[in-house]
């Protein structure tokens, strides 16, 4: 029986010692190298006093040596906690007040964070990144369990504070199988993986992981030149990332080679799926639905997308939920749910999506707040809330109509931003684009190209219902989500609008 994900790891590394798991710019690791140097990193981090159930804060850069870390840390049942990088001061603090750390494991540059920190400097343990020595003792240790808290990562709540999403080492296993049920890895494959967690799959499937040359948390910022001399020089077959990534890869040229891309952590419209299956050639785009939560949930692809002959009143179609989730549509409530069962929805009413499955996240650690609310107990199951409005159709199709929070009343009726947001990317022109509330005002907000004059758009827009319209461009473009750049940030654009 498998306990961790370190043990797939290691299986993979007896099977297939020579081969590359992973390439990042010139620098490649073989599983054997991988599993030996996890080994190695571990006896380390016991010598130094990390022990099983430790919370370890983790600021490597998304390099080889952040992977030999990450197994080390789950080989001994340590915790890994990631606070994002664009985090500010006070983000960080609140992060680690919820999750207090033993350790600190982070490259030179990151080790500044102590001089601005009163919570990073408060922990005991400090370990450079890439100073990591050979170590000849042996120290015993227990070996994680299914129940151990194998990875912690911070959301943003309704609230606004950070919750700790709280992964046991059971959960990234059940992840694992269903995305390997789902993406159908082949033992040939060449994966391109830009989101940090599918490298630790790809690890576990034992395909070899390229990272790209780029600053994963400036998805927008990549230089294309060099992605794509790393899927030519790696003969690269897959690749998993956001779409804004694939959206700027697209841009600079067409992409030929790969077989299939996944992306995920945004909404694809299909505007931008009709771009990517121009773009990305003789190559299967498959559009992931999920969240930090619950990943996936649903998937389609551009072709099926763009073959959906309804309404853009219908909302974005996101594909049938995959047969290892349960979906429930429930009333919309912005406070906490007292009866799950009264609250449900039949087919084609909009409310929000609630998921419940084996790779469905069970709790927060330490975020009784965001746990009341965001989890519901039913039956003897743990339903999560994703705070995404939607409906299923009579044939069992899944449907976004956008945040449940941004919904809002306007004569009598209830509106939801997806449908309008859809509808003016159909505008040329338009980069993007959405409608909200402030007070007692209808605000439409868009971003139009540098070749594109406001003038001229208004008169396009004489079908929408709003009452001031804000015109933004590239220089100074509606704020995306710093962790994705790829949707919209609402919270951040309504604080600009008022």
């Amino acid at each position: 029986m498998i306990n961790n994900i370190v043990e797939i790891l290691f299986e993979n590394a007896q099977k297939h010692p020579e081969k590359i798991a992973i390439i990042h710019k010139k620098e490649k690791i073989s599983y054997g190298k991988l599993a030996q140097d996890t080994k190695n990193y571990a006896q380390y981090f016991l010598s130094k006093g990390i022990h099983k159930g430790d919370n370890v804060l983790i600021f490597v850069p998304m390099t080889i040596e952040l992977y030999k870390i990450l197994s080390a840390i789950f080989y001994i049942g340590a915790t890994a906690v990631f606070v994002d990088a664009w985090a500010d001061k006070n983000r960080l603090d609140q992060a680690l007040t919820i999750v207090p750390c033993k350790a600190f494991i982070a490259c030179p540059k990151a080790f500044i964070l102590k001089i601005f920190s009163k919570k990073v400097r408060e922990v005991a343990i400090n370990i450079i990144s890439g100073q990591i020595p050979t170590i000849k003792t042996e120290i015993e240790t227990d070996s994680a369990t299914p129940d151990t808290t194998a990875l912690i990562t911070f959301t943003t709540g309704s609230t606004g504070l950070p919750k700790a999403a709280k992964r046991t080492h059971e959960f990234l296993l059940e992840q694992h199988y269903v995305l390997k049920k789902h993406l159908q890895p082949q033992e040939n494959d060449v994966d391109l993986a830009s989101l940090p967690v599918f490298v630790l799959h790809n690890l576990a499937c034992g395909t070899t992981s390229v990272i790209p040359d780029f600053n994963p948390q400036k998805p927008a910022d990549i230089n294309p030149k060099k992605i794509l001399n790393d899927i030519k020089n790696n003969s690269v077959t897959t690749s998993v990332g956001s779409p804004r990534f694939y959206e700027k890869l697209a841009d600079f040229a067409d992409i030929k080679g790969l077989k299939r891309i996944f992306t995920g952590g945004a909404p694809v419209f299909p505007k931008l799926a009709k771009f990517l299956q121009e773009k990305f050639v003789n190559c299967n785009v498959e559009i992931v639905y999920g969240s930090t939560e619950a990943e996936p949930i649903s998937s389609i692809s551009t072709r099926e997308l763009l073959s959906y002959q309804g309404d853009v009143k219908d909302g974005l179609y996101v594909g049938k939920p995959i047969e290892d989730v349960n979906v429930k549509i429930i009333k919309p409530n912005d406070g906490i749910i007292e009866d799950f069962e009264k609250s449900w929805l039949e087919n084609g009413e909009i409310g929000e999506i609630c998921v419940e499955g084996k790779h469905v996240l069970k709790e927060y650690y330490n975020s009784e707040k965001a746990q009341k609310f965001a989890k519901i107990q039913y039956n003897g199951q743990i339903w999560h809330r994703t705070g995404d409005a939607g409906y299923l159709d009579n044939e069992g199709r899944l449907f976004l109509m956008g945040r449940v929070k941004n919904r809002f009343e306007h004569n009598g009726h209830e509106v939801y931003v997806f449908p309008i947001e859809n509808a003016l990317l159909e505008i040329e022109g338009i980069e993007i684009g959405t409608v909200l509330k402030i007070k007692n005002e209808i605000v439409m907000a868009i971003e139009l190209n540098l070749k594109t004059d406001g003038a001229d758009i208004a008169e396009k827009l004489s079908d929408f219902d709003f009452d001031r319209l804000e015109i933004f461009y590239p220089h100074k473009p509606i704020p995306r989500d710093p962790r994705h750049n790829s949707k919209i940030d609402y919270d951040k654009l309504k604080k600009i609008l008022s």
